[in-house]
């Protein structure tokens, strides 16, 4: 009868439905997973810190193309290390040294780095010129979501040049993260 195939149909795509949305789950902690370990392993590189560096990337489960790339990195640095200046490899040993370190100095950024997202809205010269009071409207919702997903990811607005924003976050994963509430 219809109404039989008709809850087939319903029980069919719930079950898809909840099975993609399984899977979405998993790929996104799976890319969280390696945005962390990617920003451990920046972290580790910018202090020339080659040991936990390779440590890193031989325990994480990076992308091959990414694993590689670091390993390539990873290798130059150590190849060409003779030709850097020592004290680019010395451990740092004080607060004031990790500071030093400080991208921003960013109400709630614990760590002394931050990572950087850049908005901008692609084409809205034309957009401006085509409907100037309509884009006005639209600057205004615009802005308004922004500060919204920026909040509910614990960033901090940095700066706003027209329909562009300058965002900082403590981790790359909650940077990301606010890219995907977009």
């Amino acid at each position: 009868s219809i109404f039989s195939l008709q809850v087939a149909v319903f029980l069919l795509d719930f079950y898809f439905t909840r099975g993609f949305a399984s899977d979405l789950q998993k790929e996104r902690k799976t890319m969280l997973n390696v945005i962390t370990a990617t920003e451990e392993i920046a972290v580790a590189l910018s202090r020339f810190d080659l040991q936990s560096a390779e440590e890193i990337i031989s325990t994480s489960s990076l992308p091959l193309p990414l694993h590689d790339a670091f390993e390539s990195i990873l290798s130059n640095l150590t190849e060409y290390r003779p030709y850097l200046p020592d004290a680019l490899f010395h451990k740092m040993h004080t607060e004031a040294d990790a500071c030093a370190l400080a991208i921003l100095d960013v109400p709630g950024v614990e760590t002394g780095r931050a990572s950087l997202v850049f908005t901008d809205i692609q084409g809205s010269t034309g957009l401006w010129e085509a409907c100037p009071e309509g884009m006005k409207e639209a600057l205004q919702v615009h802005n308004k979501v922004i500060r919204s997903c920026i909040v509910c990811e614990g960033g901090y607005e940095v700066k706003t040049i027209g329909d562009a924003f300058m965002v900082a976050f403590e981790t790359a994963a909650s940077a990301v993260s606010f890219g995907l509430s977009l």
